[in-house]
């Protein structure tokens, strides 16, 4: 329970105790129906500790049916008090039901049950206005005022504190969604920053050599300048997955990639999603997929991409018959157990055609 709902269930459990056990119990000797009395103060305080539950923990959200049923306990006080009261205990604590029933549509009002609320004040104003008028006091206005004030008092306050709540509540949500928008932003900002940082690392580490060695080739020399070619294929199709395919690639299928590459394989990695970002487990179990295929890779093409949907990956081998079954043998026997995919599995001859899904 945090602080200020400790302090509003002690406050709330210090009016009740004061303004109806201890009255009802000092005044039993003016009330003509005692009992009638202790039962409305024990009704009373159940029904408010009830609507209280929220200061504990509980839900706020309440009923329809229960919130008329506890706004029909404040007349019923009423009535169960005043009319066996003598009249010149009515502006005393023996009369403690106008005090100790507002907790009751307090809780009502906060726990959004205005119209019940109004309703049980306005039957209780019914209450004292007839018991008012039949005792034929004189200036029965005045006395009808003197005994509403509780109720105008704090309908009016309950009013305000939910009028402030919903307005707190409005523009914390907005604070949050600003703060969110803006930790989204910085997100992106520094996903940018870090795609861009990877690529130049890339191209430090992979174009600058390439050029240096082109820049240093001798044409004469026909073995080492026919490797550059393939060298700069190979980067090529390095810088092209970074491109198209990011979300496919971590550091082992990097290096698996080159390595099938470098053995004379055409590997092809294309994201075609619609919409990138989803279901990071999946994404994982494709790039454990892709690792665990790429060292059967020798020879021909192989292709894996996301669909435009997002929901499956597809991987196309055409190649030597003898690859094409290593492919198909490390999909069915070399996948982890624990890979959140489904891999449906069609080879004939050299070609292969796979279906990865998620469970």
């Amino acid at each position: 329970m945090k602080g200020v709902q400790r302090a509003c269930a002690v406050g709330a459990g210090l009016w009740l105790l004061s303004h109806a056990p201890l009255p009802a119990l000092l005044s039993v000797r003016v009330h003509e129906r005692p009992a009638l009395s202790l039962l409305a103060v024990a009704v009373v305080l159940g029904v408010s500790a009830a609507l209280l539950r929220p200061l504990l923990g509980g839900p706020t959200r309440l009923r329809a049916g229960p919130a008329w049923a506890a706004a029909a306990v404040a007349p019923l006080s009423g009535l169960a008090v005043m009319p066996w009261l003598p009249v010149e205990a009515w502006r005393t604590y023996a009369n403690w039901w106008p005090g100790a029933t507002q907790v009751l549509v307090v809780a009502l009002v906060v726990r959004r049950r205005r119209p019940a609320a109004l309703v049980a004040e306005l039957a209780s104003a019914t209450v004292v206005a007839a018991s008012v008028l039949r005792a034929g006091v004189p200036d029965p206005w005045a006395w009808i005022a003197a005994l509403e004030q509780p109720a105008l008092l704090w309908f009016s306050a309950a009013l305000g504190v939910r009028v402030l709540f919903d307005r707190t509540a409005r523009e914390v949500e907005r604070y949050e969604a600003a703060a969110a928008r803006s930790a989204a932003a910085e997100a992106a900002a520094a996903a940018r920053a870090g795609s861009a940082a990877q690529r130049r690392a890339d191209l430090d580490l992979g174009a600058l050599p390439l050029l240096r060695r082109v820049a240093a080739a001798d044409p004469a020399d026909d073995a080492g300048w026919a490797q550059l070619p393939r060298a700069a294929v190979g980067l090529e199709r390095g810088l092209r997955d970074d491109l198209r395919a990011r979300a496919l690639l971590d550091e082992e299928v990097r290096a698996r990639l080159r390595a099938a590459r470098a053995r004379g394989c055409a590997v092809d990695v294309v994201d075609d999603r619609a919409v990138r970002g989803g279901d990071e487990e999946f994404l994982a179990g494709v790039r454990r997929a892709l690792a665990t295929v790429l060292p059967a890779c020798t020879d021909g093409t192989v292709t894996l991409r996301l669909p435009p949907d997002g929901r499956s990956a597809t991987l196309a081998v055409e190649a030597e018959p003898a690859t094409t079954a290593a492919v198909a043998w490390a999909l069915g026997a070399r996948l982890p157990a624990d890979l959140a995919l489904d891999v449906d599995v069609d080879a004939v001859g050299g070609s292969l055609w796979a279906e990865l899904r998620g469970r």
